[in-house]
């Protein structure tokens, strides 16, 4: 019988190169900058952390509400004048607490106060005149009226005018008088012509001839 000889147990195998005989290759340093990259001495610092838009520095306002308008302080001031400034005032006032500016509503405030009393100034410079010729011929008609009707006329030639037609001679004076050239028809038939002097109130008298 044939006996078989016990192996001994093998040994495990070395590699064929230890680790230190293939080192890891030393770190790979990353270029030095570029010669233009580095920032100037005293050159303000660059801003980080801003959003990733063309124009950032536009995104600032990109929260704040909507100002109000500033039209109607045109149309305030121009009506109303100085008190246009109550407006003004409340428009600014919500703008300021929405981060707007104030500077337009003043601004428009004072530009139409300056044009608004130009062009009041130069309408009534040019309605005044209008104004008081309506005034004085609504006073000469009065004057017709009150010689046909008052019955002074009568008292003073003994017969009342069925028809009169006044022309003023003169301004009105510092006393509120103002002379009329009368013509008068009279009930008989027969016409002549009166003076008369007359007050703000179309109270007529006779003017007497001087001797």
């Amino acid at each position: 019988m044939t006996t078989q000889q016990q192996q001994p147990p093998q040994q495990p195998m070395y590699p064929t190169a230890p680790p230190w005989a293939n080192p890891a290759p030393p770190p790979v340093k990353p270029a030095p900058p570029a010669y233009g990259t580095v920032t100037p001495w005293e050159a303000p610092y660059p801003q980080t952390g801003q959003l990733l838009v063309p124009y950032p520095e536009e995104m600032r306002n990109a929260a704040r509400p909507t100002p109000p308008r500033w039209w109607p302080v045109v149309i305030w001031t121009f009506l109303f004048g100085i008190l246009g400034a109550v407006s003004a005032a409340r428009r600014a006032n919500i703008a300021r607490r929405g981060g707007n500016s104030t500077a337009p509503y003043w601004i428009t405030w004072a530009a139409t106060l300056a044009a608004g009393a130009v062009l009041w100034g130069v309408a009534a410079f040019a309605v005044q005149p209008v104004v008081l010729q309506q005034l004085e011929d609504g006073r000469t008609t009065q004057v017709e009226k009150n010689i046909r009707t008052d019955g002074a006329l009568k008292g003073l030639i003994g017969v009342d005018a069925t028809a009169v037609n006044c022309d003023p001679l003169s301004a009105r004076d510092a006393t509120g008088l103002r002379l009329y050239d009368c013509a008068l028809t009279l009930d008989d038939g027969r016409t002549g012509t009166l003076v008369v002097e007359a007050d703000k109130d179309s109270k007529w008298s006779v003017v007497r001839k001087k001797k």
